[in-house]
């Protein structure tokens, strides 16, 4: 079974807003489910999205700086 994520999740996970995350899936940008109410991303199209777009390294250079406080 795949791994799901919430916009909320992504959100925090790609140091970011939910209003971002909704315009990279409304742009296309982004692949995601809507199984009923909720929009769902697995998380394998967000890894790739984040490699891909070069968030990744973004992620792990701020969460490096966190490390040194």
């Amino acid at each position: 079974m795949h791994d799901y994520l919430l916009l909320s999740e992504v959100a925090e996970i790609a140091r970011t807003s939910v209003d971002s995350v909704r315009s990279w899936v409304r742009s296309g940008r982004l692949r995601s489910v809507k199984p009923g109410r909720r929009r769902l991303i697995r998380r394998e199209e967000l890894e790739k999205f984040l490699a891909r777009d070069g968030l990744t390294e973004r992620r792990i250079a701020d969460t490096a700086g966190d490390e040194s406080a």
